[in-house]
């Protein structure tokens, strides 16, 4: 569907652009460059995405949140991993946000609407949401489908935040407040020790994301969420404090991912003949003392709490 949409674009003429799927950020700088090309194409993409070779092939017009393509004309970003190679790049590693360096690119400082936009970008990307209107925004896309990120764009695009009490984005944010209630209740079921190693057999549906910065607030330094996806395919969610001396980039550049100093994060394929190899991985570079699961230990050669949300509490496995 995705290459699709790009083909489809680039058939009709039509300013084609790429931007990252995961957050506010991402949103956020498609729907600068909606708002500046209205006639545009947006196709959403992961990180890990754009290594495929379909987004290789294709000349993109404008690029934002993501490692380059490789054939770009434009690019924002500011993740110090995402190295430059589009024609004219925007990258500062040390702006708080990519849709604040997307907006320079597309000539929208002065607009109303971007400035809206950017700042809501800032917020959630420097967790320091301050804003009502932001936080149920941020709560909105963690949870939406593709599908409904699209929506969220295109909508974004036309009414900046004031889009936030309207549909789909409304109903959106009340589902998100329900799935950040439970991300909540697992924070208060773990420990805000310095350093964390967590490991989720299975999907939760919450945002892992926000759980480091959950559990930064307990006082946590240093988190690291494995989450196994599949039989193989593991996704790390790794979290720092800002006053701590650890680097999240560097960690997952170690594991195939990137990001920033404070948050990063990568998709770990384990080979076939040992697929838990990527917990035993992360502990030899994390060290922690124990592992906390969300779930049972069983199978797991480490020493291992098994948290459970519903009693709050955990024990020894």
């Amino acid at each position: 569907m995705k290459m699709l949409r790009a083909l489809l674009a680039k058939a009709a003429r039509r300013p084609l652009a790429l931007c990252d799927v995961g957050d506010v950020d991402g949103l956020a700088s498609a729907a600068l460059f909606k708002r500046r090309y209205p006639e545009g194409v947006v196709v959403l993409m992961a990180p890990s995405e754009v290594k495929k070779w379909w987004v290789k092939a294709l000349t993109w017009d404008f690029v934002a949140d993501l490692p380059c393509p490789g054939r770009a004309r434009v690019r924002a970003d500011h993740h110090l991993t995402n190295k430059p190679c589009a024609e004219v790049e925007h990258y500062d590693p040390g702006a708080p946000a990519a849709a604040l360096l997307a907006a320079r690119a597309l000539g929208l400082d002065g607009d109303a609407v971007a400035r809206e936009l950017v700042e809501a970008a800032v917020q959630t990307d420097t967790a320091n949401v301050t804003d009502r209107r932001v936080r149920l925004l941020d709560l909105a896309v963690r949870y939406a489908s593709e599908a409904e990120k699209h929506a969220v764009v295109d909508i974004l695009a036309k009414k900046g935040l004031a889009a936030v009490e309207e549909e789909p984005l409304k109903s959106l944010a009340e589902r998100g407040l329900e799935k950040d209630d439970l991300m909540r209740r697992l924070a208060e079921a773990l420990p805000g020790e310095e350093k964390l190693f967590i490991y989720s057999p299975r999907r939760l549906g919450i945002s892992y994301r926000a759980l480091t910065i959950e559990l930064e607030k307990k006082g946590a330094r240093f988190v690291n969420i494995l989450v196994r996806r599949g039989w193989r395919t593991y996704r790390l969610y790794c979290g720092a404090h800002r006053d701590s001396g650890y680097n999240c980039a560097e960690l997952a550049a170690k594991l195939g991912g990137g990001g920033h100093k404070y948050a990063a994060g990568a998709v770990i394929k384990a080979s076939i003949y040992d697929p838990a190899r990527p917990i035993y991985t992360l502990a030899e570079l994390v060290k922690p003392e124990v592992v906390y699961v969300l779930g049972r230990c069983e199978g797991l050669k480490l020493p291992c709490k098994e948290v459970t949300m519903m009693s709050r509490g955990s024990r020894e496995g």
